[in-house]
């Protein structure tokens, strides 16, 4: 996945969740994205707000935001409740601020971001524009009543800037698994595939340890941290 596609997906949603940590504390706020490119993805905010002095002193960022819509729409079939298929995307990573030599370098090349962000500052002297350059993240697309495809999650992982992501879902170990198929009949989200030893679509996992309470070999093992 390329930061111009993680980009397109941050269109659609709008506005995001962007939290920042100060002194053990963290602190969110809902921020506008104004663009992004091959080198990250970029916001604005203003020197003299205690989210500037929070990213001044330490630069880690983490932001979240959903599509269409985070409410709930009456019930299903079954009488669960029922969300508008969609998707979330949740991304960590951390955030330097463009100097204007290089806003405007950029600008002339032709950014619209840079160009956004240089116009904006005419109004308000006061805008900082911040690049998130290096990250790692998650597009957690949901379709839990399968209206429109045969399962009910595509979990896509992301990395740019040097960051490395572990693939999504939980494991079964191989040397454990004897294949008796009661995991695969617990996962509601038709993530476990048969065979000789059974094994998880970590795409379609939503690590919500079904599996792992029925398993009579204590095969399956949830995953380290993202």
């Amino acid at each position: 996945m390329t930061l111009r596609e993680i980009h397109s997906a941050i269109e659609k949603i709008g506005c995001l969740t962007f939290t920042t940590l100060d002194n053990g504390a963290m602190h969110s706020r809902i921020v506008s994205v104004c663009g992004g490119d091959d080198e990250g993805i970029y916001f604005l905010t203003m020197n003299i707000k205690p989210f500037y002095r929070q990213l001044k002193s330490n630069p880690h960022v983490s932001i979240c935001g959903i599509y269409p819509s985070g409410r709930k729409e009456g019930k299903n079939k079954v009488g669960q409740p029922y969300w508008r298929p969609g998707f979330f995307l949740r991304l960590t990573g951390e955030a330097r601020e463009i100097q204007e030599d290089e806003m405007r370098r950029k600008a002339e090349d032709g950014s619209e971001p840079h160009r956004y962000a240089l116009e904006d500052a005419e109004r308000y002297p006061a805008i900082r524009l911040f690049c998130i350059f290096r990250g790692k993240g998650e597009i957690f697309d949901y379709d839990f009543e399968m209206e429109n495809r045969d399962h009910k999650l595509l979990r896509s992982r992301f990395a740019f800037g040097g960051e490395t992501v572990r693939q999504a879902g939980v494991r079964i170990d191989p040397d454990k698994c004897v294949a008796c198929g009661e995991c695969r009949e617990a996962c509601t989200f038709k993530a476990i595939e048969e065979g000789d030893v059974y094994r998880v679509d970590g795409e379609r996992c939503d690590e919500c340890g079904s599996c792992i309470q029925v398993c009579p070999q204590d095969a399956i093992e949830f995953p380290e941290t993202m």
